[in-house]
């Protein structure tokens, strides 16, 4: 994940290839599944001290679902690209963040784990997909309410 910038200065182009694990990323809402994320792509020299950095990333990421908390696996696919400047004194180029910024970027807002996702019961907690539970669905309502309850 760590690059030479001097072996960039040789070359114009580098390709890299590694794969990612859950403990190597911090701030994604998801977990990486067990085969981990794999990630390509090249460092290209554009002038001296910046780089156009291409990734690449390819992975099953895992996501509570919005409704009933049950882990979803779904299947993620990346392509970003970023220009990165270093300074003259820089020797390494740390590619973690930028591979962090593309999967923080293209994280999913909502994840279902199926589309008629009953949800979890707000009384009781039961997740509705697996039982239903005995709970009174129209009692204990706050009184405030009632005006909008006549409104249905």
């Amino acid at each position: 994940m760590n690059f030479e910038i001097n072996k960039l200065l040789q070359d114009e182009t580098i390709p890299f290839d590694f794969t990612l694990k859950n403990e190597d990323l911090k701030d994604i809402e998801g977990e990486i599944g067990e085969e981990g994320a794999s990630v390509r792509g090249t460092i290209e020299k554009l002038s001296r001290g910046t780089f156009l950095v291409t990734v690449t990333t390819k992975m099953t990421m895992i996501y509570p679902c919005a409704r009933c908390l049950e882990p979803t696996p779904v299947d993620c696919s990346y392509a970003y690209s970023e220009t990165i400047t270093v300074k003259e004194d820089e020797v390494i180029l740390n590619l973690l963040p930028i591979v962090e910024e593309c999967i923080y970027i293209n994280e999913p807002y909502r994840i279902l784990c199926s589309d008629d996702c009953a949800g979890l019961c707000p009384k009781c907690g039961n997740n509705l997909n697996h039982e239903q539970c005995s709970c009174d669905k129209n009692g204990d309502y706050d009184p405030r309410f009632e005006v909008l309850k006549n409104l249905l």
